[in-house]
């Protein structure tokens, strides 16, 4: 099957950028540089992106261009090791159902966005309880005649915030654990339907028109991030924001966690082993130069959470500022940062349902762009494995959306945010960084250095740096190795707030984790036992050699003539 392929590299190149940053950018890199000292994470962030994320994606892109194929054949190459693309699909169909949820909240906050009166700004509605402490800021007036009632309420004991009312109380009738989902959230239900209906418009156009619609996507929230940038640059406070920002706390690099943290988020962040590279690059052309490829997007990938780094930390001054506390005070990840820290500081800026729309309509942007590659990988993979769905494509999509729907009915229940936390807990703990050091021993170790190379050159005539081959081999699996051990070191049970999942949950989700790892080597040992051979170690040698059906270069022009001139002297010699 002839893989349908980008009417241009940019949209390559887009979709990439708009998959590789992901909400991410804006829900957990600024807790990261928070953490771990500013300016000096940027440091090792960058470094790391340089030595450790650069060759890992290139190896994905350039194995994935070659084969132009899906995650799963692509391992064709070295039969042992199919088990990866189907450890990945099983990671990234995690992924998307993870984001698939989290587009169904941000499209919640978006509708509530247009309120006259933005509802998490004030303790006044029916889902309020007493102890709601009012997100307020106030004004020079207010702080004149210091009001005991804005007094007492930003002290109260044990209450929570009007946004944090809202998300808890409104927008998920949170339950009181995982064992108690509850009922279903219709609200949410009615989103999560549309999300699904948008996904299939998106996947069902195929990549010549979704190449298209990410120019939309992406650049949508550039945009949104530059406007906050600029506004939020002009407002008093924003420069000790910003300082906070970059200053660089160097007595942190002193903490090894700093720098395996930032190591993890360099590389991780990209998608490296979840396959997603690998499909995108399978649509390329033969001849297209993997290598600038894969500077460009990292590069971008890299420049674009440093600048939302910048826009956030600008705006985040100015409320500090307002509200006479420090950055510190607004340290936060994850969805306490999307649907807490988030609508709090936009209640504090002028024109705030404004500010509130671009916010979460950047967030659905950023979030379809992670959601749009992962589906279509997991539609990739079903057809590599099955081709007689090629034939009915629109068919495959709408089943495979379909049980996306139904999983995601899940975290859209009353307790479904116990459910979604447990997941991302373990979904990627640890099989991103052990199918990170699978991939490079596959390639730079099985399959070979100097394949590749040829292979390189049978594609766009270069050779790439030696350096590229040696991080392969050695600096990259060093570097995930790391990563593994110590997710290991400083693993602890899932908790979410003050919430302590129970023993039955915990089991859950190691499940969870081990449904993407034991595909490995189940896969491995049943290649094994099929391959032909006399003996098992004929058996165990064929199993890492590519098969028949990977599309092996041809020696360059000069090895063939070497070999074409051997044989004719060996010819007349007999």
């Amino acid at each position: 099957m002839v893989h349908e392929q980008w009417r241009s590299q940019v949209d390559y190149i887009i979709t990439l950028v708009g998959y590789g940053v992901g909400s991410g950018a804006f829900i957990k890199f600024p807790f990261y540089c928070m953490r771990n000292g500013g300016g000096a994470y940027l440091i090792l962030y960058t470094f790391f992106t340089i030595i450790g994320a650069i060759p890992c994606v290139f190896l994905e892109m350039t194995i994935g261009q070659f084969s132009q194929s899906g995650p799963i054949k692509v391992w064709n190459m070295c039969p042992a090791f199919k088990g990866l693309g189907v450890g990945s699909v099983v990671v990234t169909w995690m992924n998307v159902s993870f984001y698939t949820a989290q587009f169904t909240w941000y499209m919640y906050y978006f509708y509530h966005s247009f309120s006259y009166n933005l509802p998490w700004d004030k303790c006044d509605n029916a889902w309020n309880t007493p102890a709601c402490i009012w997100n307020k800021i106030p004004t020079s007036n207010d702080k004149m005649s210091n009001t005991t009632s804005n007094t007492t309420s930003n002290t109260t004991d044990g209450g929570m915030t009007a946004a944090e009312e809202f998300w808890k109380f409104k927008t998920l009738e949170v339950s009181d654990g995982l064992h108690n989902l509850g009922g279903l959230r219709w609200p949410l239900v009615g989103c999560l339907a549309v999300t699904i209906v948008i996904l299939f418009l998106w996947i069902f156009q195929g990549i010549k028109v979704s190449g298209k619609l990410v120019y939309i996507t992406v650049i949508l929230p550039y945009t949104l991030v530059l406007v906050f940038l600029i506004r939020g640059s002009l407002l008093p406070g924003s420069a000790e924001g910003i300082y906070y920002y970059i200053y660089p706390k160097f007595d942190k690099l002193k903490d090894s966690k700093v720098w395996i943290q930032s190591c993890n988020f360099a590389v991780i962040s990209m998608g490296i082993a979840m396959g997603c590279i690998i499909t995108l690059s399978g649509h390329n052309r033969k001849d297209n130069n993997c290598f600038r490829d894969a500077i460009i997007f990292c590069m971008i990938d890299s420049l674009t959470n440093v600048l939302f780094g910048f826009a956030f930390f600008s705006v985040v001054g100015h409320v500090a500022f307002q509200r006479g506390v420090t950055v510190e005070a607004f340290e936060s990840s994850g969805l306490d940062l999307a649907f807490i820290i988030y609508p709090e500081v936009i209640s504090a800026l002028p024109l705030p349902q404004l500010w509130s729309v671009m916010t979460f309509l950047m967030f659905m942007s950023l979030a379809i762009d992670s959601m749009a590659p992962g589906a279509e990988l997991v539609i990739s993979a079903l057809e590599d494995m099955f081709p007689q769905l090629t034939r009915r494509r629109w068919l495959s999509i709408a089943a495979v959306l379909l049980v996306l729907f139904l999983i995601g009915l899940i975290y859209v229940s009353r307790g479904g945010v116990y459910a979604m936390t447990l997941v991302d807990w373990y979904a990627y703990f640890p099989t991103t960084s052990v199918f990170g050091v699978l991939e490079c021993i596959a390639v730079g170790w099985c399959y070979g250095t100097k394949r590749l190379q040829e292979d390189i050159r049978t594609m766009w005539g270069k050779a790439i740096p030696r350096a590229m081959s040696i991080s392969f081999k050695f600096v990259c699996p060093l570097f995930l190795c790391v990563i593994c051990c110590y997710s290991f070191y400083s693993y602890r049970p899932p908790k979410l707030e003050v919430y302590i999942y129970p023993v039955w949950a915990t089991a859950i989700g190691w499940l969870i984790s081990f449904s993407s790892l034991l595909p490995f080597p189940v896969v491995f040992i049943w290649t094994i036992y099929n391959t032909p051979g006399a003996t098992m170690r004929e058996k165990f040698k064929k199993s890492f050699q590519h098969s028949e059906y990977w599309d092996r270069s041809p020696p360059d022009e000069g090895v063939l003539d070497r070999f074409q001139a051997l044989e004719a002297l060996q010819n007349d010699t007999v």
